[in-house]
């Protein structure tokens, strides 16, 4: 990775660089160093010395937002021109005390690709130490009563492991929902690389730690086996274990990532960038995708102006945005938050998405008075794709008919009519507001 430095003396004189890292010096003091063709591409910048006005302006297209990270000391020197720069760059303030710290940290958390993947529902196997019933819902989750158990007992293992880097700390997510009167614990073990039996630790995570993500960062790469385990009388929905490469704080799969939870513990990840802070603003959706990330960064980033991206990594490649009202009501308010922030209006937004992103752009924006919804190959009538599955497309599409069993028969069941007659109403409004066109 590349690292530039602006200062006044070079840090990478005094310190030990980590592999793989390639760094420049720029003295804050000259402003003939400040030429973004001289510096080039970069993936992490720090200043730790004010430079002279218009300096970091002139490295604009070299630096990407939330990969700027100015001393804390700094915070107040700025001038009006360079704090408007800092605020589109989403510059990051940090303790440069320890400079030996936090030059080992940038390669941990300022790496080039996000990586998101999951152990999926299909790869599960009920425990031979259960005895009771178990169905699968799809690739939605396992659904295993268990009645009277007092002990924690294994109830779900899965057929594959996870491969863990050293380099590269992981960060886990189980999907799950639990009745009042169970308890859950999610269990680890590190085996070791090159060996069938070396176990490097055996971890137990209660319900309680299992409410944020579950960070595995060990100096021994190996393999991780996950297995939940469960005690009490009730029904436990066991759904996907997701895991990620983690950037230690610094976002979800790109620097900047934010992360939407809601009490079911479905997700949602939205990345905005600040663009050039005039409108309008862009709000693009994800198609399906199983590999879990953003989708459309440098295309978004090409036009130059505000954007946000939104991904959706349940199911097999998404779940069509589609989701409790909680974490409906989460993502809109983000939304609703960048326009205010931002010092927008409605109609300065633009909802956009392909495929399965089309459907959330049409979904999310004709709930404000965006100014378009631009919808490439538009999925809408998900019930009419379902009907329509069981003949035309057999064994093509699973993901539609889990989508069919979420309103049938989830927390959202009582509201399966409504979003029916919304979609026909979309349609409508959509084939109306093309014509107008």
């Amino acid at each position: 990775m590349r690292v530039l430095q602006i200062g006044r003396d070079d840090w990478s004189a005094a310190l030990h660089l980590p592999a793989g890292v390639d760094w420049s010096f720029v003295d804050a003091d000259d402003a003939a160093s400040f030429d973004a063709d001289l510096v080039g591409r970069t993936d992490v910048t720090v200043v730790d010395a004010l430079a002279g006005p218009g300096n970091l302006a002139a490295l604009d297209r070299v630096i990407t937002p939330y990969t700027l990270l100015v001393a804390r000391h700094l915070r107040d020197g700025f001038d009006e021109s360079g704090r408007a720069f800092l605020a589109r760059k989403a510059a990051v303030f940090e303790d440069v005390v320890d400079r030996q710290a936090l030059v080992d940290s940038l390669p941990r958390r300022f790496f080039a690709r996000q990586f998101g993947q999951k152990l999926e529902v299909r790869r599960a196997l009920v425990s031979p130490f259960h005895h009771g019933d178990h169905a699968y819902e799809g690739s939605a989750c396992l659904t295993v009563p268990i009645a009277g158990q007092e002990e924690l007992r294994q109830l779900v293992t899965w057929k594959e492991n996870i491969a863990y880097d050293a380099a590269r700390p992981l960060e886990l997510w189980p999907e799950f929902v639990a009745d009042p009167g169970c308890e859950v614990e999610l269990v680890l073990q590190l085996i070791q690389s090159g060996t069938p039996d070396v176990t490097v630790f055996h971890r137990r995570y209660t319900q309680e730690q299992l409410a944020e993500p579950i960070l595995v960062d060990d100096p021994t790469s190996g393999y991780l086996v996950c297995s939940i385990f469960a005690r009490g009388t009730g029904t436990v929905n066991v759904g996907p274990i997701h895991y990620r490469h983690s950037r230690l704080g610094s976002g979800h799969f790109l620097p900047g990532g934010r992360r939407i939870v809601d009490s079911r513990r479905e997700e949602l990840f939205t990345y905005f960038h600040p663009g050039n802070l005039t409108p309008p603003f862009n709000v693009y959706f994800a198609g399906y995708r199983p590999a879990e990330g953003f989708e459309g960064f440098f295309m978004m980033a090409g036009l130059g102006q505000p954007f946000l991206l939104v991904t959706d990594p349940r199911l097999e490649g998404g779940r069509f945005y589609l989701g409790s009202e909680e974490l409906e009501g989460k993502l809109m308010e983000v939304i609703r938050g960048h326009v205010r922030d931002l010092g927008f209006t409605e109609e300065d937004v633009i909802f956009s998405g392909l495929s399965m992103g089309s459907f959330g752009a049409l979904y999310y924006g004709s709930q404000l008075r965006s100014h378009a919804i631009v919808a490439g190959k538009p999925i809408i009538d998900l019930g009419y794709v379902a009907e329509r599955g069981r003949l035309v497309r057999p064994r093509e599409f699973f993901t539609v008919f889990d989508l069919v069993n979420f309103w049938d028969g989830s927390v959202r069941s009582d509201r399966a009519k409504d979003v029916h007659e919304f979609t026909r109403l979309l349609l409508d409004r959509w084939r109306g507001r093309a014509l107008s066109t």
